[in-house]
């Protein structure tokens, strides 16, 4: 039987290492991505618009829990299908990209796939 040449061996125990700790890193270790969002001008904005609603206070709570449940799904699933920790915008001194617009058009169409309050009460 051949024996292995100890050079060849060497040589593919550092590749794979390499590899291995490469992937540890990428997967493991890497530092977040930070991205930041305009929370306080989202919840002002959807305030001011359900002011406009004529809606008692049961429909007004369904309609903030709502809100809340949706902001709360609609931020976790953008930080997980993009890989990032989102700040909020007051966090951030400068550098950090904003995702505001991004995020309330998918909190726009979260809302607007349920039967809204408005709609209900007719």
């Amino acid at each position: 039987m051949k024996t292995s040449n100890p050079i060849v061996i060497a040589l593919v125990s550092a590749v794979v290492s390499l590899a291995c700790a490469w992937a540890a890193w990428y997967w493991l270790l890497r530092p977040p991505v930070l991205v930041t969002f305009d929370m306080k001008g989202t919840v002002n904005a959807f305030i001011r618009q359900s002011a406009k609603l004529e809606l008692d206070d049961t429909r007004r709570r369904q309609l903030l829990r709502r809100f809340d449940q949706n902001m709360t799904v609609v931020t976790r699933e953008y930080a997980q299908q993009h890989h990032v920790s989102i700040l909020v915008s007051a966090a951030a001194v400068s550098g950090v990209p904003d995702v505001t617009p991004d995020i309330r058009s998918r909190l726009a169409t979260a809302m607007q796939g349920q039967d809204s309050p408005a709609t209900d009460a007719q």
